[in-house]
C-alpha cells in the first residue's frame, strides 16, 4: 500500500518542479520562481533518501543499519531500469530532433558524435537538461547501499551516531572537493548527498523530529514557509553554500509540515497525481519546451498566462501518457514501452 504521506510529498515536490519548468527565461527574477529553486531539487533528493531508508528491510539483531540488508545486485539492476535506461533512451530520441531546431532552444545541441557522448555523460549537458537529476540520483541511491556494506564489514558503522554522516555531507556539500567536475555530476552528487542523509535520518526519526519541531502544527507550516520566503527576498541562499543548503532546508521543513496539515485536514486534491510524478518528471519537458516557443519567444505573452498555461500542459500531457502506458501494459509490446520509461 502505497504511504499517503509520501504520495503527497512527491505530488508537492512535482508541482514545484513544472511551475518552476513553465517560467520563461527572463524571468527568472520572479519571487516564486526563486523561491522554488531555493528548494524544490534538494525536496527531491530528500524523498529519495527518505525512500530509500522505507522500503530498506528490518535489519538482523546484529546489523544497526537496514541499508546493509538491501541486495546490492538485484537494487543496482532495478535502480538501472528506473533511472538510466529511461535517461539514455529519452535522451537519445530528443537529441537529433533538438539539433536540428537548435535555433529555438535555450541551449543549442551540435550534431555530432562527441555532442552526443558529451551530453550522455554530463548530465549538465544533456539535452534535456534536467535529467541531470536521474545519474544523480542513481549515483547517491546506489553509492550509499554499497558505503553501508562496506562501514559494516569494516564493524565501524554502529560507532558513528547517523547525525555524524550528515555533519561529515554538509561540509562536503560546503567545501565541495569535487566542486566543477561535471563529468557524471560528480559535483552535484557530493552537494546533494546532504539532503539525501537528512531524508534517510527523517524516515528513521520521523516521530521524534515531528514531535521536537511541531512539525504537525498549522502554524508551524506558516513559520517554516515564511522564514524559507525571507530567506529567499533577503538573499541568504546566494551568500555562500552553507546559507543555500539552510535555506533548502528550511523550505524542505515547510513541505514536511505541510503534508501533515494536508492529511489532518482530510484534503485529497492532489490525489490523481498518485504515482504518476515521475512519469510527469520525465514527460513534461516535451510539451513545455514547445509552449515556452509558441507562448514567450512567438507571442510574447505574459508569464502571468505562460506559467499557468505550461503548468497545466505540463502536468496533464505526461499523466495522459502514463494512462496510455499503464493501459498498454496489457500486452507484451506495451510492457516493454513501459519498463523502457521506468514505469
Amino acid at each position: 500500500m502505497r504511504n499517503p504521506y509520501i504520495s503527497f510529498l512527491q505530488a508537492f515536490g512535482i508541482l514545484l518542479v513544472v511551475v518552476g519548468h513553465a517560467f520563461p527565461t527572463d524571468g527568472h527574477d520572479n519571487l516564486l520562481y526563486r523561491w522554488i529553486y531555493s528548494f524544490h531539487m534538494p525536496l527531491w533528493v530528500f524523498l529519495s533518501g527518505y525512500l530509500l531508508r522505507y522500503t530498506a528491510p528490518e535489519p538482523n539483531p546484529s546489523e544497526r543499519c537496514p541499508l546493509v540488508g538491501i541486495p546490492f545486485g538485484p537494487f543496482v539492476a532495478k535502480k538501472t531500469r528506473r533511472l538510466l535506461i529511461p535517461y539514455l533512451l529519452l535522451s537519445t530520441l530528443v537529441f537529433v530532433p533538438k539539433a536540428f531546431l537548435s535555433r529555438w532552444a535555450v541551449k543549442p545541441v551540435e550534431l555530432s558524435w562527441s555532442a552526443y557522448v558529451e551530453m550522455l555523460l554530463v548530465p549538465s549537458k544533456n539535452v534535456i537538461v534536467y535529467y541531470w537529476f536521474l545519474p544523480t540520483i542513481f549515483i547517491l541511491l546506489t553509492g550509499t547501499v554499497l558505503l553501508a556494506k562496506a562501514i559494516s564489514k569494516a564493524r565501524i558503522g554502529g560507532r558513528i551516531p547517523l547525525w555524524t554522516w550528515i555533519a561529515v555531507a554538509l561540509g562536503l556539500s560546503v567545501f565541495n572537493p569535487l566542486g566543477g567536475v561535471s563529468w557524471l555530476n560528480l559535483s552535484g552528487v557530493v552537494k546533494f548527498g546532504f539532503f539525501f542523509l537528512l531524508g534517510i535520518a527523517y524516515c528513521t526519526y520521523r516521530e521524534q523530529i515531528d514531535r521536537t519541531l511541531n512539525l504537525r502544527h498549522p502554524w508551524t507550516t506558516l513559520g517554516w514557509g515564511a522564514t524559507s520566503v525571507a530567506a529567499v527576498l533577503m538573499g541568504y541562499g546566494s551568500l555562500n553554500p552553507l546559507f543555500e543548503r539552510l535555506a533548502a532546508v528550511c523550505g524542505i521543513l515547510f513541505a514536511l509540515s505541510l503534508g501533515h496539515v494536508y492529511l489532518r485536514s482530510g484534503w485529497r486534491f492532489l490525489s490523481p497525481l498518485d504515482g504518476s510524478t515521475y512519469a510527469i518528471f520525465l514527460f513534461s519537458w516535451f510539451p513545455q519546451s514547445t509552449l515556452r516557443v509558441l507562448l514567450y519567444d512567438w507571442s510574447e505573452l505574459s508569464p502571468w498566462i505562460g506559467v499557468p498555461l505550461s503548468t497545466a500542459a505540463g502536468i496533464a500531457v505526461p499523466w495522459f501518457l502514463w494512462q496510455g502506458l499503464l493501459w498498454a501494459k496489457r500486452w507484451r509490446a506495451g510492457r516493454i514501452a513501459t519498463m523502457l520509461c521506468g514505469q
